[in-house]
């Protein structure tokens, strides 16, 4: 039985077929892995894909949200006569031409012989064959995939099948690269409110340093007119205190000035600290001593053993414990040591964010529970330690102990 050549013939030329469809596919695959860009996309398919067809021309229209119409982005042949421009680029509306009407109903279409359809629209020349591809990407067009030959009825299904899968291919690169353009965009506009929201905060943070600084100075400049005040009571009483010949008025005059000095020395070291809305309690402690000691100068040696928390004190806290603490150590100077040197300890401990200061001496102790007379320096300590919301206990060990308990409050 012989073969019939004529059979033979046609599946021949349908490989044939079947193999530059692959050749095709794979080339514009090829061209299309590094392509990133939607200009890089359509010139690298022109230059290197359509070429490969061995086409007339080729144009890729793209539809423009703004001007409402279809623009030549990238061209293959006589429109395009430079690197990457289109020659005299033409404006197409969907629905006007063959090109406006397959991106209008997403169909592509094959036009044998445009002298014959009256949408033909002559762009460059005229060429009496006509393939036209829509660019479609999930239901959405996005432009045409347009061909043009001199020649009549030269375009074939193969062309067809080829053109469709190589739209659908650049379909999916264009949505992808709007994509990425989108995030990049969405980045740059992210990074420069970044930066703009960033030099207004500098700006602000800027003023509100200044505005700061201004108020520091302001706040420490009140400190030290109060404390020089302050210093000018203390001068006035000493005066008043030197023109009296009672002991008795004499000692109220000193006392009164050990008080107001208790409070200016606050005034004093908020002025000289770096923050000046609380101060160093350990340090005031040991200038408020130094301070009593000089006062005094007992009769007797008296030392002192400080062992006070680091800690930084509010002054609406840190002007009544002054004032009580003065008490404390001025009852100690007063009437501790009458026969003897001795020791004045003054510990405090911080639990639970409450302060238990204890201030002891080596005295002969004194009987607060058999006490019948009036004491104006027990009572102010009393009123004091109520104003710092704490509790104080009293016993005698080995001399007179006093502690207190009271909540802590910082800056």
């Amino acid at each position: 039985m012989k073969a019939n050549p004529t059979v033979d013939y046609e599946k021949y030329q349908d490989l044939i077929q079947k193999e530059k469809y692959l050749e095709v596919i794979n080339a514009f695959a090829t061209s299309l892995i590094e392509a990133e860009t939607i200009d890089e996309i359509l010139w690298t398919v022109t230059e290197k894909a359509i070429a490969y067809l061995d086409y007339f021309d080729c144009v890729i229209y793209l539809y423009d949200e703004k001007k409402k119409a279809l623009v030549q982005r990238a061209a293959y042949g006589p429109k395009n006569t430079s690197d990457h421009q289109v020659y005299n680029p033409i404006l197409l509306y969907p629905g006007k031409g063959i090109v406006g009407s397959v991106f209008s109903n997403g169909v592509g279409e094959i036009v044998n012989d445009t002298s014959k359809d009256p949408r033909y629209i002559v762009d460059d020349a005229v060429r009496l064959s006509e393939i036209s591809i829509p660019l479609i990407y999930k239901g959405k067009a996005l432009g045409v995939l347009d061909s043009e030959h001199p020649r009549a009825n030269f375009f074939s299904d193969q062309d067809f099948k080829m053109l469709s899968t190589v739209g659908a291919m650049i379909s999916t690169k264009i949505a992808q690269a709007k994509s990425i353009e989108q995030v990049k965009k969405y980045q740059i506009n992210l990074e420069r409110l970044v930066q703009r929201k960033t030099r207004q905060l500098e700006e602000s943070n800027a003023d509100l340093r200044a505005k700061n600084k201004e108020k520091e100075v302001l706040i420490k400049e009140i400190h030290h007119r109060v404390k020089n005040n302050m210093q000018i009571v203390i001068s006035l009483l000493n005066m008043q205190a030197n023109l009296t010949e009672s002991e008795r008025e004499r000692a109220v005059f000193e006392e009164s000035k050990d008080r107001i000095r208790s409070m200016a020395l606050i005034h004093e070291r908020l002025y000289l600290e770096k923050d000046i809305l609380s101060i160093s309690i350990s340090e005031y402690t040991v200038e408020l001593v130094n301070e009593l000691s000089a006062s005094y100068r007992s009769l007797f040696d008296v030392s002192f053993e400080i062992d006070m928390e680091t800690l930084q004190m509010a002054i609406d806290t840190a002007i009544p414990f002054g004032l009580m603490l003065n008490e404390m150590v001025t009852n100690a100077l007063k009437h501790a040591f009458k026969e003897k040197a001795g020791v004045v300890k003054i510990h405090s401990s911080i639990a639970d964010d409450q302060m238990i200061l204890v201030l002891s001496d080596n005295g002969p102790g004194f009987d607060f529970e058999n006490y019948q007379g009036k004491s104006f320096g027990l009572e102010l300590i009393d009123i004091l330690v109520s104003q710092l919301n704490g509790s104080i206990s009293h016993h005698i060990k080995g001399g007179s102990v006093y502690t207190v308990t009271f909540p802590i409050i910082q800056n």
